[in-house]
């Protein structure tokens, strides 16, 4: 039998199979096929009581800084020096979709749209902002330091900020739009001193100061950036 784990448990005429998640707003939510035996959930449960301890765990264990409203009612992008109210509302059929109209974004939510594609909506979209937004910081810099870049793309890489290939392709992680201004900045400087410099030698940081005169701190404080983002991204 499973241990002292509270959940809830809703039916979807669209689950063919038993779905466990976990969820800052919902804790574990247990979603199951319509005319499921329900006395069947509990051996289910015992059987991934492992996984559902760690992600448990993993929610309580997150700072206090975590702690907000989900859905997100506000969204303040740092790097960019915005911030975005929300408005949800729920719509029949099964079509999830986000409209920004200046600093505003609607929401239109279906019934059964569940928390994974909530974020994989808001996800998507801060992807396109962050292509807007950094390539034009990116063009700036490139003209203000004579290093050049080839194209620009958005990703959401798990480790990295980002990254500078040999064919001249700049990369950034769309997390960067919750850090402080001068930290994207530094991520893009940065990559573009690879455009001279495919290392880290002691030629390219003594360029990367040139340009940058708080590389050091700037350096140091990426290794903790991860305290800027929201819990949700995961």
């Amino acid at each position: 039998m499973i241990a002292n784990f509270d959940y809830n448990v809703r039916e979807s005429h669209k689950a063919r199979n038993v779905t466990l998640k976990v969820s800052r707003r919902s804790g574990l939510e247990v979603v199951v096929p319509e005319g499921f035996n329900r006395d069947l959930l509990p051996e289910i449960l015992s059987s991934r009581q492992t996984w559902i301890a760690g992600q448990l765990e993993r929610f309580e264990s997150l700072p206090g800084r975590f702690e907000q409203d989900w859905p997100p009612q506000r969204l303040a992008l740092e790097a960019a020096g915005v911030c975005f109210e929300f408005d949800y509302s729920e719509v029949s059929g099964n079509r999830l979709s986000l409209q920004q109209e200046g600093d505003k974004i609607s929401v239109s939510m279906p019934a059964e749209a569940d928390d994974e594609s909530l974020a994989k909506l808001l996800i998507q979209w801060l992807k396109g902002y962050a292509k807007q937004h950094c390539s034009e910081v990116a063009e700036e810099l490139s003209r203000e330091s004579g290093l050049h870049f080839e194209k620009l793309i958005v990703r959401g890489q798990k480790t990295r900020w980002g990254s500078y290939s040999s064919r001249g392709t700049l990369s950034l992680n769309y997390k960067l739009l919750f850090l402080p201004e001068r930290l994207l900045r530094h991520v893009i400087l940065h990559e573009l001193t690879h455009s001279v410099q495919m290392n880290h030698s002691e030629e390219f940081w003594n360029l990367l100061t040139t340009l940058d005169k708080d590389t050091v701190e700037n350096d140091k404080q990426l290794g903790e950036a991860w305290k800027y983002l929201p819990a949700w991204l995961e």
